[in-house]
């Protein structure tokens, strides 16, 4: 018996520990920008886009018929390739970039100090698929380009005819083949954590290295067919997929090309999903983009697409950082938080600081001890002389009428709450009006500023027929008559608020800012 107590508590604690981190079943990716904004305008699809390292100042460094930077107002042209349209380009470091000059066929870097070219790997003018240094080796049309996170000395890059991934020493230009199948023209790559996602014809591939040095390719989402279907990898299509930038955790965004729209690319349930704007109907199917998108980078919160023929477009308002405050009700020891749409939730979590990931959002969720207490309330109010009030033989029958109304409110109260035993019943008159406040034992945090609306209906319902017999008070003067509370405009004679006071006793409650001090 003792072992089966202890097996069910650890079942119970992995049930709620998925609570914290699994969504529904019928969990669907997406994620909603505001409507995009044009950022840079051209007349040339942009190829490849990074924040500009050297300049420092918010600038995006472009690729396009050259190698350009703007901050979005006039650009400067930084490398011209005669007869080569440039392709991806990588800062190496804050002064150096490489770039793939995709009609020569080779490697150049460009020194943003003096702004000069050199040749770094493969022959210029010359196509083929040879391994060798500067002037030996060969690409065909190389396209995207990415640091070796595994080896930063070495230049991972996109061989787009040759189908294979090359890798080029930064040192001596010797260049040399990664793995050259499962590809379909690859183009652009990027990082996700120690594997490699690939941009292909029509879908996603990853490339992943073993423990033993093995090198191996995947067709990871979409299919050699072009199309437009979201929902798993297996199932998913896409028509000529290009850029790909990271959002978030195991989340990515896709710039689906000749179907005009970006994808979200969803490591973690393996699904694509639409990418829409704003303002649009429900999320179920990517927005129309301006022009056909080419290129795709995060900077910060906001996410920018490089175009076909439109310039660069700025997306905001969604991938970013959210700080969250939850506070725990007075006398619990934990909260509940629930994502908004999805069932991550951050259920029984006690005072501290915790992160839940999102779609390409990160949850900073503080639960914190509520500063001020809020209690509910039972409170009447009556027309009467507050001289009646005030007279001692009065209150020998005020004072045990308003108790025995506290023991038949306590039938109303349950099982919801039940009136305080801790805090006794009290009363104020001021300008002939009498105001009497049962207090109960159920207290919310700061975060609640009414009376919950579901509790008001039930406590409501339950007084249905003893409302009047449940606030009249007795005088013995005049006559041992018995008072009837005011009933307000819609005929309620007993009232719920909620009362506030401070957490800490050593301070006072401000009413008028709703603050302790």
């Amino acid at each position: 018996m003792k072992y089966s107590l202890v097996l069910i508590l650890i079942i119970l604690a992995a049930v709620l520990v998925l609570k914290l981190v699994k969504c529904d079943t019928d969990y669907k990716p997406s994620v909603s920008f505001n409507k995009p904004e044009l950022f840079h305008n051209t007349d040339w699809r942009i190829y490849h886009m990074e924040p500009d390292l050297y300049r420092d100042d918010g600038s995006i460094m472009f690729s396009y018929k050259y190698l350009n930077t703007t901050d979005g107002t006039t650009p400067t042209t930084l490398a011209t390739i005669q007869s080569s349209s440039i392709r991806g380009f990588k800062q190496v470091n804050k002064t150096h970039v490489a770039v793939a000059a995709h009609s020569q066929h080779c490697i150049k870097m460009l020194n943003r100090v003096d702004n000069s070219l050199r040749t770094l790997a493969g022959t210029c003018g010359s196509t083929g698929y040879v391994e060798g240094g500067v002037g030996t080796g060969r690409l065909y049309y190389p396209y995207g380009i990415e640091i070796d996170v595994r080896n930063p000395d070495r230049l991972l890059v996109t061989d787009y005819f040759n189908h294979a991934l090359r890798s080029v020493d930064l040192h001596t230009g010797e260049l040399s083949t990664v793995i050259n199948s499962g590809f379909n023209h690859p183009r652009y790559v990027v990082w996700a954590d120690n594997k490699l996602l690939v941009s292909n014809y029509h879908y996603i591939s990853q490339v992943s290295w073993g423990a033993d040095g093995s090198v191996t390719n995947i067709k990871l989402a979409g299919s050699l067919s072009p199309g437009y279907v979201d929902g798993s990898f297996n199932t998913s299509r896409f028509y000529s997929p290009l850029g790909i930038t990271r959002v978030g955790y195991n989340m990515y965004l896709v710039a689906d090309c000749d179907n005009k729209v970006l994808r979200l690319l969803d490591l973690n349930s393996k699904q694509v999903g639409p990418v829409c704007f704003d303002g649009e109907t429900s999320c179920t199917i990517s927005s129309q983009l301006p022009d056909y998108p080419w290129s795709i980078l995060k900077v910060g919160e906001d996410v920018y697409v490089g175009m076909w023929s439109k310039g660069i477009y700025k997306l905001s308002g969604i991938c970013g950082p959210h700080n969250v405050t939850v506070y725990l009700d007075p006398g619990q020891n934990t909260a509940t938080y629930t994502l908004p749409g999805c069932s991550y939730t951050t259920a029984y979590l006690s005072e501290g600081s915790y992160k839940f990931l999102k779609q390409c959002s990160v949850y900073t969720i503080n639960v914190l001890k509520s500063p001020i207490v809020r209690r509910l309330m039972f409170v009447s109010r009556y027309d009467v002389s507050c001289m009646l009030v005030k007279n001692a033989y009065n209150r020998e029958t005020l004072i045990p009428s308003i108790s025995q109304q506290k023991r038949h409110l306590q039938t109303i109260c349950a099982p919801d709450c039940n009136m305080s035993a801790e805090i006794e019943t009290w009363y104020k008159c001021k300008n002939n009006e009498l105001t009497v406040y049962w207090p109960t034992d159920k207290t919310f945090s700061v975060a609640t500023k009414e009376v919950p609306n579901k509790l008001r209906d039930e406590l409501r319902e339950r007084l249905v027929g003893h409302e009047t017999e449940y606030s009249n008070v007795k005088f013995q003067a005049p006559r041992n008559r018995t008072v009837e509370a005011r009933p307000n405009t819609r005929g309620e004679r007993i009232h719920f608020l909620l009362s506030s006071t401070c957490a800490d006793k050593t301070l006072s409650y401000n009413s008028a800012n709703d603050l302790c001090n």
